[in-house]
C-alpha cells in the first residue's frame, strides 16, 4: 500500500476532479477532506461510504483511503502534521491559561462528519479565508493568523465530535445498529486499549458487560476481543508491507503493551513474528525484482 510523506507543516489545497487518479494509501500526516461539491464514495479503512457536497471527513496516519468519483467533485484538502498540531495544541493551552485542552483528531471519524447549517457556513468561509491567505502569503506555518484559522476549524470538528459520542448511545435503535456503532468506536480507539476495555464498552453504549458480549458474539460470530485482535494484527500487517515504521514504533502506535506482547500475539495469528513477515516480504520483493 503507498504512504504518502508530507514534509510541509501544513498544507492546503483545492482540486476539481472527475476521476481519482491516486491508488488506496496512507499518509504521515492528518488530513481533513471537506467536499465543496459532487457526489461518489469514500473508501475508508474498507469501509465504502457515500459522500456529497458539504461532507467533512477527518483521517489519521493510520487510516487507508481513496475516492470513488461519481459526479464532478471539488475537494479541499487540509493537512497538516503531528508536529504541527502539537503546537497549535501548546498555544491552545497557553490561550486557556494552562487549562488541559484536546482535540479528537488522535480518532478519526469512519464516515462523514455530521455539521449544521451555521457550522458548515463557518467551515467554507474559515476555508475561503485560508485559500486567500495561501494565495498571498508564503509562511503559512509560522502565520499567527494562519493558525488562529486553522485552531478554528478545529474546534469545530472537535465540536461535532463531542456531539457525536453523545448522540452514540441515542442512536442505537436495533442490535444491528448497535453493532455498527461498536465498529466505528472500536476504529475510532483502536490505538487506545484502556478505551477499547469491556467495562468501558459498556459504559458507552449502556449495556452490562456479560449482555453487550453475549450480543457482540452472536451479530458477528467472534469474541469483542478476539475482534479488536484481528482488527489491530490486521494493521500491524498493513505497516510492515509499508516498511516505513520499526516493530518498536507499530507496537507503540496500536496500543500493544510492548513489542513481545505484539510478536506473541502476531505468530500466534500468522505463524511468523512481525520481524520474520516482513523479512519474507522483502526476500518475495527482490524475487521479482529480479525475475
Amino acid at each position: 500500500m503507498k504512504r504518502y510523506i508530507q514534509h510541509e507543516p501544513i498544507r492546503i489545497q483545492q482540486v476539481e476532479l472527475t476521476q481519482w487518479t491516486l491508488p488506496i494509501h496512507t499518509h504521515n500526516h492528518f488530513e481533513l477532506v471537506y467536499i465543496r461539491g459532487g457526489n461518489g464514495e469514500h473508501i475508508i479503512n474498507g469501509h465504502r461510504l457515500p459522500y456529497q457536497s458539504g461532507d467533512v471527513f477527518f483521517l489519521g496516519p493510520s487510516n487507508n483511503h481513496f475516492f470513488d468519483i461519481h459526479t464532478r467533485t471539488t475537494f479541499g484538502f487540509l493537512s497538516f502534521t503531528e508536529f504541527y498540531l502539537a503546537d497549535l495544541l501548546e498555544n491552545a493551552r497557553s490561550w486557556k491559561s494552562g487549562e488541559e485542552w484536546q482535540l479528537p483528531v488522535f480518532q478519526s471519524l469512519v464516515g462523514s462528519i455530521a455539521m449544521d447549517a451555521t457550522d458548515r457556513q463557518h467551515l467554507n468561509a474559515l476555508f475561503e479565508i485560508l485559500l486567500v491567505e495561501q494565495l498571498n502569503h508564503h509562511e503559512l506555518a509560522s502565520s499567527l493568523m494562519f493558525k488562529s484559522l486553522v485552531m478554528a476549524i478545529l474546534n469545530l470538528i472537535e465540536r461535532q465530535f463531542t456531539r457525536h459520542q453523545l448522540r452514540t448511545v441515542e442512536a442505537v435503535s436495533s442490535t444491528s445498529d448497535l453493532i455498527q456503532q461498536m465498529f466505528l468506536y472500536i476504529c475510532q480507539h483502536i490505538q487506545e486499549p484502556n478505551q477499547l476495555r469491556m467495562d468501558r464498552l459498556a459504559d458507552v453504549f449502556n449495556y452490562s458487560p456479560r449482555h453487550l458480549s453475549a450480543l457482540f458474539k452472536q451479530e458477528v460470530g467472534e469474541s469483542l476481543q478476539e475482534y479488536i485482535i484481528r482488527y489491530k494484527l490486521n494493521l500491524v500487517e498493513k505497516q510492515l508491507h509499508l516498511n516505513t515504521l520499526t516493530i518498536s514504533q507499530i507496537a507503540d502506535e496500536l496500543g500493544f503493551t510492548d513489542v513481545c506482547h505484539l510478536n506473541k500475539l502476531f505468530k500466534r495469528y500468522y505463524q511468523h513474528t512481525p520481524t520474520d513477515y516482513r523479512r519474507n516480504l522483502s526476500a518475495v520483493t527482490s524475487t521479482y525484482a529480479t525475475a
